[in-house]
């Protein structure tokens, strides 16, 4: 990939015209690096913990992580009542819930991440136009950061350690 393609931006227009919003090529709408630690972590101690606390140092070398970088995530993560920890030989965190009660959505939230496909700021009086007026297409990218809020709050730490693919499909047959 040339230096021109990664740098290169898009800008979106409303309906009269307006400048909507300018988005760099690389990736506008990605989860970061923060949220999938956080998610791997979690699920790494689904899979191995089970009732023995885990420590970071272990998380770190399985997953391939930085432990400063966990320590900074599994705070949040315990402030959140996601996990708790045990100090002391033998200590490290342990699931608050069972993994079966605990959502991809719930760590992503816990972490302080956000996924937005849109440009506007939640709230805000000013839409993505720089008017009090939304772009044409918001509606579409704000349904679209609903599917992916209800699909990571629809899969837990059990199906990814179960090895589980697709839970929006499996639901969708049985609809």
């Amino acid at each position: 990939m040339s230096d021109l393609s990664k740098t290169a931006a898009y800008t979106t227009f409303s309906r009269r015209g307006q400048k909507c919003s300018t988005r760099s090529s690389e990736a506008p709408m990605k989860l970061t690096s923060r949220a999938r630690n956080a998610v791997a972590a979690m699920a790494d101690m689904a899979a191995f913990g089970g009732d023995v606390p885990v420590p970071l140092s272990d998380i770190a070398v399985r997953q391939g992580l930085s432990l400063a970088f966990l320590e900074q995530i599994f705070g949040q993560l315990r402030k959140a009542g996601l996990v708790t920890s045990r100090r002391g030989a033998g200590g490290g965190y342990l699931l608050a819930q069972s993994s079966a009660e605990i959502s991809v959505g719930a760590i992503v939230e816990a972490v302080d991440e956000e996924i937005r496909s849109t440009a506007c700021v939640p709230g805000a009086a000013t839409g993505c136009t720089g008017s009090s007026t939304r772009c044409l297409t918001h509606k579409l990218w704000h349904g679209l950061d609903r599917e992916i809020e209800t699909y990571l709050g629809g899969i837990t730490l059990a199906d990814i350690a179960a090895g589980a693919e697709a839970p929006l499909k499996e639901r969708a047959e049985h609809a």
